[in-house]
């Protein structure tokens, strides 16, 4: 993963990085996206605590600022997916989500998410929908919850954006995508979406899905635990691969509790029955 440049260079590759997301070009714009997205996770660690050398506060409000004119410089305007600014651009938005999600998993950066930012990341569900399910669609899920956990209201409903982004149809996906993808981090934004689902559901589900999100859910574990060495070939750290994996194992043995106790539950009734 890059890093946003030596400490003494550092804030101005930052400004740079700011003017280039301001750029009418969407090829440069969409460029200094990707150059903080490389850059997330030293990004996500910059707080008012520990500001590094030459950053401070204003600076990384510009960028955050930026960050949404890069993406979004159409002030919401509808435009075909099929332009470079499009209201839904794959590669643009992918980036964008997944940096928005490393960030907000610090609570200075998410109580500094802007009305502007949740509103784009709410306007992309639907795109987000018909292309990833796991590696974003998780994300974004996430990114609403830790919105909520601070108090902020939302302009939906999360019992809709879950139906809108199925959890059994995002373990369909992560059964496989951990064969060719050599990204993880989705893995375990998708077991805390689960895990959150899972929350709201009610005695009308039937055993049924539960057993059948359990086998898919182990599955993907597999998978991930057979291609361990593509990923770390692909530059994924083996400690975050350590942790996708655990976080599987634990859901998945929750899920066969759940099950049990469905069986047990329904044995009992039985025999009061007879």
């Amino acid at each position: 993963m890059r890093r946003l440049g030596s400490p003494a260079k550092r804030p101005s590759y930052i400004n740079s990085l700011i003017r280039c997301m301001h750029s009418k070009s969407p090829r440069v714009r969409h460029t200094a996206l990707r150059a903080v997205f490389e850059a997330r996770e030293e990004l996500a660690s910059m707080t008012s605590a520990s500001m590094p050398q030459g950053v401070d506060a204003q600076l990384l409000d510009g960028l955050y600022s930026a960050l949404l004119t890069a993406v979004c410089p159409n002030d919401y305007q509808t435009i075909p997916d099929t332009r470079p600014d499009g209201s839904f651009h794959k590669d643009r938005d992918f980036f964008y989500i997944r940096l928005i999600y490393a960030l907000t998993e610090k609570d200075g950066w998410c109580q500094g998410l802007s009305d502007g930012h949740l509103e784009w990341c709410i306007s992309l569900v639907n795109g987000i929908c018909r292309e990833d399910y796991l590696r974003v669609g998780s994300c974004l899920l996430v990114i609403f919850e830790r919105v909520k956990s601070l108090g902020k209201g939302l302009s939906f409903s999360p019992a809709e954006e879950r139906q809108q982004l199925p959890i059994a149809d995002a373990w369909d996906t992560a059964q496989y995508a951990s064969r060719d993808d050599p990204y993880v981090d989705g893995i375990q934004a998708l077991v805390k979406v689960t895990r959150l689902h899972l929350t709201t559901l009610d005695d009308r589900v039937p055993r049924e899905w539960f057993a059948d999100l359990a086998a898919k859910v182990h599955r993907a574990l597999v998978n991930l635990q057979q291609r361990q060495a593509f990923h770390v070939n692909a530059g994924i750290a083996q400690a975050e691969i350590d942790a996708a994996i655990s976080s599987m194992k634990d859901l998945h043995t929750d899920l066969g509790h759940i099950v049990e106790e469905w069986n047990t539950s329904q044995r009992d009734d039985e025999a009061s029955e007879s």
